[in-house]
């Protein structure tokens, strides 16, 4: 037991990631957003207790014990409670960082947007070593004012049912405001808000350039096909062989001349949620080996309705499109994007048939 103790917190840390992982992001439960709720307010407790008590040595405490209402009351605080409200706030913030970073990443759908969730993961771990530094006003308040935008722009589109620009700068603004509250009853100096300013700055900049993830969207599936049926909103897709199957060769698919191509997604939402999304088209140039955006889709039925498990499916579709490879994303309308999927268009017949497949 003496060799492996040293490697439980790892071990802990680990299996109750994987835990998270598989239960927390795909559906949100109003029972998840209490917990995180809780989390948030208990950290800005014991941040608000950290910077308003003043701490007194061993030697300057009296013989009596005070009560326990008299030590909340009392600026004076015997540094042993500083240690346990540091110990608190670490808890709370791994428990914030572990389902943000579940969250945002079930719902990045590009290279920034994992950028950013790579943030939080390296947060995540650092969260593990940084006790002592929580002891430290500036510090606990930069990484409080990370951890509140990214929450409440979380947390707000389940409560409002909607979701957009005004909204995140909604809960910018708010974790922002929170901060310089806290700021306010510390008595610390101004350059204390200099690094939540500074991650206000750069938080609002990723979000103007569609980097932040669009929470709480969550990509649950997407097809190319063609001979779409609406009302059953399945079609034919290539027959993918092993290569395919496992993500290690290019998805295809086959056409005649003058067939349309479909592309479906279907993309859960809380329920009430609505949200509007769009299509992307891109096309890879064969001179540049680049894709150019070609078409963005949208339309009055491309509104998600959440609630539904399974996703709100939604499709687009492309006349006599040459051969070629090419990109669609499914991105919140003019937002940041959900997922996306590369495929190449063929003319002919598979070598190995159709076969038929429907959105769930």
């Amino acid at each position: 037991m003496q060799k492996i103790e040293k490697f439980i917190p790892a071990i802990a840390f680990l299996g109750g990631f994987s835990w998270d992982s598989m239960t927390i992001g795909s559906k949100v439960y109003g029972s998840d957003l209490i917990f995180l709720s809780f989390y948030y307010l208990l950290a800005l407790l014991s941040i608000y207790f950290i910077a308003t008590r003043l701490v007194i040595d061993d030697e300057n405490c009296e013989d009596n014990t005070p009560s326990f209402f008299s030590k909340i009351l009392n600026r004076e605080w015997h540094s042993s409670w500083i240690d346990r409200l540091t110990w608190i706030v670490q808890f709370c913030f791994g428990n914030l960082y572990s389902a943000l970073v579940i969250c945002y990443f079930k719902s990045s759908g590009s290279i920034a947007a994992f950028v950013i969730v790579l943030l939080l993961v390296s947060l995540l771990v650092g969260n593990e070593f940084l006790k002592e530094k929580y002891e430290k006003f500036s510090v606990c308040l930069a990484f409080f004012c990370l951890l509140g935008t990214m929450f409440f722009n979380f947390l707000i589109p389940h409560l409002v049912h909607a979701m957009g620009a005004l909204w995140f700068f909604l809960s910018t603004f708010l974790s922002i405001g929170i901060c310089y509250l806290l700021w306010l009853e510390s008595s610390r100096d101004k350059r204390t808000l200099v690094a939540p300013i500074a991650i206000t700055l750069v938080l609002s900049i990723a979000y103007v350039a569609n980097w932040i993830a669009p929470v709480p969207l969550v990509l649950k599936q997407q097809i190319v096909c063609k001979n779409f049926n609406n009302e059953t909103y399945s079609c034919d897709v290539d027959k993918l062989n092993f290569w395919q199957r496992n993500g290690f060769a290019q998805i295809t698919i086959h056409k005649e001349e003058g067939e349309e191509i479909y592309f479906m997604s279907s993309v859960y939402a809380p329920a009430e949620l609505k949200a509007p999304i769009e299509f992307r088209w891109y096309y890879l140039v064969p001179a540049t080996q680049t894709f150019k955006l070609t078409d963005k889709i949208s339309s009055s039925r491309m509104i998600i309705r959440g609630g539904r498990d399974a996703g709100y499916r939604s499709f687009s579709r492309k006349k006599n499109i040459p051969e070629g490879t090419y990109r669609v994303e499914t991105a919140y309308k003019d937002g940041a994007v959900i997922g996306s999927s590369t495929f190449k268009v063929i003319e002919g017949m598979p070598k190995n048939g159709f076969v038929r497949d429907s959105l769930r």
